[in-house]
């Protein structure tokens, strides 16, 4: 994988992780049947490495398809998009700002790049320890032995430590941290959009609600999320569809009323634009992934 180069960065709608009191982060060792999360961010850095299967990530124009084995860092403040196209099981991380600032004195200008391609030896032990510690994490948490907190925090540390020491780089010259009063006008427009994106949505509906012309909102959606305010719409709601579509057994016609598709050639175009196949096969192919994880529970 490339060395990626992050750019174009802006902070947008945050979106809260759900950190253990016991970790005072958030560890998930996961399968999933499929999911589309479309732009968001954390106030914490992000690490996601996948054990079976493969995880897309979108860093603003930068696609990212992640193999088993493969490891990907996503800095604080980040917008993000990630799809699991066929299945996966992963170690999600997720160290929030709030536990950083505890030992160290500004966490706002912290940048992380890890070379996965770098031919320096020293840079690929590092890469290998790493993952080495997530996956010692993971085991101490599925064990669970009493006293297992120690051992997992011991590894965070040293995960943490090695990060700071080797990792550490200076932040981009194009980012560029944006005013309360922009993160306040997304927030607000980002909200309108997830309650209200089951109805037709005008561009100068959501303009109003940013308290913006349409043609400079349509400017100051782009610059800050990386997608036009229409795709974002169509994203979310082909994320709450996607997350139906292999839950339930509701029709497809079913799930685009429920979810704000009212053209069906339009709904099927983008569907697969965006995941490659088809809801019909995307539907099969989760049963016949439960199923298979069923039969191997079963001779278990």
């Amino acid at each position: 994988m490339s060395q990626i180069i992050q750019r174009n960065l802006q902070k947008t709608r945050k979106e809260t992780i759900a950190v253990s009191d016991d970790k005072q982060i958030r560890f998930d060792v996961s399968v999933d049947h499929g999911s589309f999360s479309p732009s968001h961010w954390h106030e914490a850095i992000e690490i996601i490495y996948v054990l079976e299967g493969s995880a897309v990530v979108t860093l603003f124009d930068l696609t990212i398809t992640l193999e088993p084995g493969q490891m990907l860092l996503i800095n604080s403040g980040l917008v993000h998009a990630s799809r699991c196209p066929s299945g996966n099981r992963t170690i999600l991380m997720q160290i929030p700002d709030d536990l950083l600032l505890s030992f160290l004195l500004d966490v706002s200008h912290l940048w992380f790049v890890i070379d996965y391609d770098s031919p320096n030896p020293e840079v690929q032990e590092n890469i290998q320890r790493l993952r080495n510690l997530l996956l010692d994490m993971m085991r101490l948490q599925e064990d669970g032995r009493p006293g297992y907190l120690l051992g997992f925090q011991r590894d965070l540390f040293e995960f943490l430590d090695l990060l700071y020491r080797k990792f550490l780089q200076e932040m981009p010259v194009d980012y560029h941290p944006k005013s309360s009063r922009v993160l306040s006008r997304l927030d607000a427009v980002l909200s309108y959009t997830h309650q209200n994106y089951r109805s037709p949505i005008t561009l100068k509906e959501a303009a109003q609600v940013a308290a913006l012309q349409p043609e400079y909102f349509c400017r100051f959606f782009k610059e800050n999320m990386g997608t036009t305010y229409l795709q974002y719409l169509n994203d979310y709601r082909l994320s709450c569809l996607y997350r139906d579509l292999v839950a339930t057994d509701l029709s497809i016609r079913e799930l685009e009323e429920r979810h704000g598709f009212t053209n069906d050639k339009l709904f099927h175009k983008l569907f697969r634009e965006r995941f490659h196949t088809t809801p019909l096969q995307t539907r099969k192919a989760s049963r016949q992934l439960k199923l298979q994880e069923a039969d191997a529970s079963n001779t278990k």
